[in-house]
């Protein structure tokens, strides 16, 4: 085995470590989003049959949710959503890429691969000190000054894009790699699961409970942060272990096609909980637009918020 696909398979092994660390963090920051913008303490119980408002409410949130997620077929929202999803991804990977250590990490450096890479980060690391040092020299023009700083930047900044470009190859596979398994997730995993969603929101966020003044249908907009924790914590669930464990898995099958950094930035939390933040804040507007949801004036500042 050559030294690249041993050191492969050992990242793989540390891998595996860290992943229950990453579901810890994952988990916790997700509870915190619920928790800062709480259950919502919701009025009295209305009027009417709980029982059967409750039935109501889970029989059209699942009608809903089967139009939105449809079995063999990617809905149009989604189509949208998958592509918004591949654009954050491609940003995360970049910003990854730019640090120094491997990420996740606060002490493992990464190993240079490309000598662009070393020269940006030294550049980078030490940009104030050489910026000071041009700034001590006399000059003939204060223009040949910020010439000369204007020029540093500039340098640091093609070696910035000429070895981000040349990890550009990886970063195409594993959007393939994320647009397979989110197509599968949304077309084949979810589609038969939607009633038992439906069922789990409805009925553990209490959704029947809150007093609500557009039907017994309508879920009000008092009663829309219990629902969002709820349901985020739900479709987190199906996300997670559908997702995360198809992109390890496809990652995994072409090992040695990828550094140890990719397999470890492969595993953080961040990159599906802004997968699941796109999604969820689709399917809001989605039951909104169709009169299943009301929505507070401010929810889109208050997700904002909570991220």
């Amino acid at each position: 085995m050559d030294h690249r696909a041993h050191q492969g398979n050992g990242s793989f092994c540390a891998l595996r470590a860290h992943r229950a660390h990453h579901q810890v963090r994952w988990t916790q920051r997700f509870r915190q989003r619920a928790a800062n913008i709480g259950p919502a303490g919701v009025p009295s119980p209305r009027g009417g049959d709980r029982a059967q408002i409750e039935i109501e409410l889970i029989a059209n949130l699942k009608r809903l949710l089967a139009r939105l997620f449809r079995k063999g077929e990617l809905s149009a929202v989604m189509e949208r959503k998958m592509a918004e999803a591949s654009k954050r991804f491609a940003r995360l990977f970049f910003e990854s890429e730019l640090c120094e250590r491997i990420h996740g990490s606060t002490d493992e450096q990464k190993t240079m691969r490309f000598a662009t890479q070393a020269l940006y980060h030294v550049l980078s690391r030490n940009a104030p000190l050489l910026t000071g040092q041009l700034e001590a020299f006399e000059y003939a023009s204060p223009s040949d000054r910020e010439d000369a700083k204007a020029r540093l930047r500039d340098i640091t900044k093609d070696l910035r894009n000429e070895f981000l470009s040349a990890t550009t190859p990886e970063l195409n596979a594993l959007v393939q790699h994320l647009n397979e398994v989110l197509a599968n997730f949304f077309t084949v995993e979810l589609p038969p699961a939607v009633g038992e969603l439906a069922w789990e929101v409805v009925k553990e966020g209490r959704l029947a409970d809150p007093q609500a003044t557009a039907g017994p249908s309508m879920i009000p907009a008092e009663a829309f942060p219990s629902f969002r924790s709820t349901f985020e914590r739900k479709f987190l669930h199906r996300l997670v272990a559908h997702v995360e464990d198809g992109m390890l898995e496809r990652v995994r099958a072409k090992e040695s096609e990828f550094r140890a950094e990719t397999l470890r930035f492969v595993a953080a939390p961040q990159i599906f909980s802004d997968v699941c933040e796109l999604v969820c804040e689709a399917v809001y507007d989605y039951l909104h637009n169709d009169g299943f949801l009301d929505l507070p004036l401010d929810w889109r500042g208050r997700l904002g918020s909570a991220a």
